[in-house]
């Protein structure tokens, strides 16, 4: 399997800009990996967005610095990986082959998430089967065979740092158990990089536990919406000037709550450096036209808006198309499909490739976009960057709330 092995050496924080304070300062950091550096803020790929860009008939290559593949195990898939041989192998092939995709990548994660919803009756509600994730808080014997074999399907796979997903154990066990698995990784040259659940009830002592007792670099996050869980932002603040950076996995695409701003565009300014898009479930709502009772699959397509840093619904964006086609206008194949854009709305290979592309340019400019905060923090003029973004501003101070403290005001 492959020799990877590109462990996160360092981490360190370059500049911190308190000039657009609102629950946390902007920062710029720098994770050294073995094989190259990477500066924050910025996004990861995920395994789902190149397997779209296998979808789109052009040249957009991936060039994120960071990959995150994260494998949902729910009750008949954990059951098979803890169980049948055939399908450890199975899963590890997969892994392998979404590895290959982002083979240039300086930090690859695997993340091996427990889902944490149960099994209902649909007509009574009555719980059949617990979920993954209660099972494995309950279960002792379970659990550590659970964590024996991530570890090992990862070693298989040549990885470093090797992911820990969160498990729901009181303080207590969680410390006892995070110790057991950093030990045993040190002892095989592996570097642990635990996730925590924003949510859990003792983040803030599993937080300062990873950091200051086991001595994490890095500390990777389930995100949860602020309005969730405000305490936990709080307690990330508490981190700004510390060398230790912050991964957050699941992020939601865009705001609905918020004229359908980029989720992940409003997070450095509350406490994340790094982030990754949620993988979308497979089974959607399907939206339909009013009234009409047609199916309208064009609602789903959205595109990045660089200036507002929103996700605009395809219909209605048509100055996002006129960029687009003017940047691809060498490839007729992207030309065409977003010319004619209201075809997919009836044509499933139109539709699949006009997804894929949508997905693949947000990926691309949100990730340019990025490198562009990236320079207003190194200048210390992040409150530039905001007054330029209306939407990210009424956004933070929305999310924010009495305590935003923005200095033109």
């Amino acid at each position: 399997m492959g020799q990877r092995k590109r462990m996160i050496t360092e981490v360190k924080v370059k500049e911190i800009d308190y000039g657009a304070r609102y629950l946390y300062p902007s920062r710029r950091i720098e994770i050294k990996t073995t094989n190259n550096s990477i500066i924050t803020p910025t996004r990861a790929a995920t395994s789902y967005e190149f397997g779209q860009k296998t979808k789109v008939p052009a040249d957009m290559p991936i060039k994120n610095q960071t990959t995150i593949d994260v494998e949902n195990l729910n009750y008949t898939r954990l059951t098979k990986f803890l169980q049948t041989n055939d399908y450890y192998t199975k899963l590890m092939r997969k892994i392998e082959l979404n590895n290959r995709l982002s083979q240039y990548s300086d930090l690859n994660l695997v993340l091996m998430r427990p889902t944490i919803s149960p099994k209902r009756d649909k007509k009574t509600r009555e719980i059949l089967q617990e979920s993954p994730m209660t099972l494995l808080t309950n279960n002792h014997s379970l659990r550590d065979r659970f964590i024996r074999f991530i570890i090992k399907i990862q070693q298989d796979l040549g990885l470093n740092p090797i992911t820990i997903p969160f498990l729901d154990l009181s303080i207590q066990t969680y410390k006892e158990v995070t110790v057991q698995i950093a030990k045993s990784l040190e002892r095989i040259n592996r570097q642990p990089l635990f996730f925590l659940d924003m949510k859990y009830a003792e983040f803030e002592a599993a937080l300062d536990w990873i950091v200051n007792e086991l001595q994490s670099n890095a500390v990777g996050l389930y995100h949860k919406a602020h309005r969730t869980v405000p305490l936990n932002f709080d307690v990330l603040s508490r981190y700004v000037d510390k060398d230790v950076a912050f991964i957050s996995a699941q992020v939601r695409r865009y705001d609905p709550s918020h004229e359908d701003i980029s989720t992940m565009h409003y997070l450095p300014f509350l406490g994340n450096d790094l982030y990754a898009v949620a993988t979308p479930q497979p089974f959607g709502v399907r939206e339909t036209d009013s009234g009409i009772g047609v199916k309208d699959r064009l609602r789903s397509i959205r595109l990045f808006d660089k200036d507002s840093l929103c996700l605009k619904r395809i219909r209605g964006a048509s100055s996002i198309i006129d960029e687009l086609e003017y940047e691809y206008r060498s490839d007729s194949s992207i030309t065409d499909i977003l010319r004619n854009y209201h075809e997919a709305n009836t044509d499933a290979d139109k539709l699949t490739v006009l997804r894929a592309f949508s997905k693949i340019s947000e990926l691309k400019d949100s990730s340019s976009e990025f490198i562009n905060l990236q320079e207003y923090v190194k200048q210390g003029s992040t409150r530039d960057y905001v007054q330029e973004k209306q939407v990210l501003q009424k956004t933070l101070q929305d999310v924010a709330g009495p305590q935003a403290k923005f200095n033109h005001i």
